[in-house]
């Protein structure tokens, strides 16, 4: 029987199938349904930056309100604090329901006092910490460079706070994306996920105003990944994630082919459910035993770039073929 253990992050995982951040990695049934049916890890729902701001802006308010009125207002806190309060207490109740790694999720895009919250988050049990690093970068005025600065000194920061493994979540829009993993791989994180996903607005021609959309990903939005995963392989001394469009074992299984440490998995659970899982894993088991692989080892990254007699298949050259033998 093909054995699909494998390590990320430095975590022994049964299964290279994550549950991704999502709205499913909420709730403690679908965390117990995720492990039931396969799953190596389970990614718990983000925690925003933006959550804990507003919680500390909410706590400062609260002080100031009653320093005059209360001798022991120096110990005031409000009685309901929402959003980082309550996600401490997921990680926690996770970490007692399952037997698989916990990875917490925080969602930032820029240093700040925040990273507290990253040792908070560890002191709460988390095996690892992933810090989706999300912005969209619309000020002219700004350089790339400045934007890859902040952007490494934000993950350095949570890196400095916490002993745990940490990885970094990212988007495909930087000029030089294989230079900004190498420059996160000297801050020490543990791998990258590829990528993120930017929801994009709408225009709503009813109401005159934009309008936000959450839509699943397609199997296509696979080969961007894939390919970056591809290229990273072998040259950067991280384990890589997967990450967007991958719905089914063969999808699964060209990541893997690729180089990919692990495959999350989010929009083809919410569309199919979490038992999907299980038979993504039955698939790659069955792929797995007909090419003859006892292990994931045998053909992780004998895909990828390094590996392969044409490695212009993850470049250009390939471009210049297809748009040259079109017969348009």
């Amino acid at each position: 029987m093909a054995d699909l253990s494998t390590h990320y992050l430095g975590l022994k995982l049964p299964s290279p199938l994550i549950l991704a951040s999502s709205a499913l990695s909420n709730r403690i049934e679908n965390l117990e349904a995720a492990e039931g049916h396969g799953a190596g890890a389970v990614v718990l729902r983000s925690l925003f930056e933006e959550q804990i701001e507003a919680d500390n802006t909410l706590l400062e308010e609260a002080a100031a309100q009653h320093a005059e009125s209360n001798p022991e207002a120096r110990t005031y806190f409000p009685p309901q604090r929402v959003g980082p309060h309550e996600y401490l207490s997921l990680v926690k109740k996770a970490k007692k329901a399952l037997g698989i790694p916990v990875i917490a999720s925080l969602n930032c895009c820029a240093p700040g006092s925040w990273t507290g919250y990253a040792r908070q988050i560890a002191d709460a049990g988390a095996d690892a910490l992933e810090v989706n690093v999300y912005a969209v970068e619309a000020d002219p005025s700004v350089p790339g460079s400045e934007v890859e600065r902040r952007y490494v000194e934000a993950v350095a920061g949570v890196r400095a706070a916490v002993k745990i493994p940490v990885a970094v979540k990212l988007s495909p829009y930087f000029t030089s994306l294989a230079n900004l993993v190498a420059q996160l791989q000297q801050t020490g994180v543990a791998g990258v996920v590829l990528f993120n996903r930017f929801l994009q607005p709408d225009i709503s021609l009813e109401k005159m105003a934009p309008q936000s959309m959450m839509s699943l990903s397609t199997p296509t939005e696979a080969l961007l990944p894939l390919r970056w995963i591809g290229l990273l392989y072998g040259r950067v001394q991280l384990d890589l994630a997967a990450s967007t469009g991958v719905h089914d074992a063969s999808g699964a299984v060209k990541q893997l082919l690729a180089g990919a440490t692990v495959v999350q998995l989010a929009s083809a659970l919410s569309r199919n459910g979490v038992p999907h899982l299980g038979k993504v894993q039955q698939g790659i088991e069955e792929w797995m035993e007909r090419r003859g692989h006892s292990s994931l080892d045998e053909f992780r990254g004998s895909l990828s770039q390094k590996q392969i007699s044409d490695p212009g298949a993850f470049e250009r050259a390939q471009y210049v073929h297809l748009i040259l033998s079109q017969n348009i």
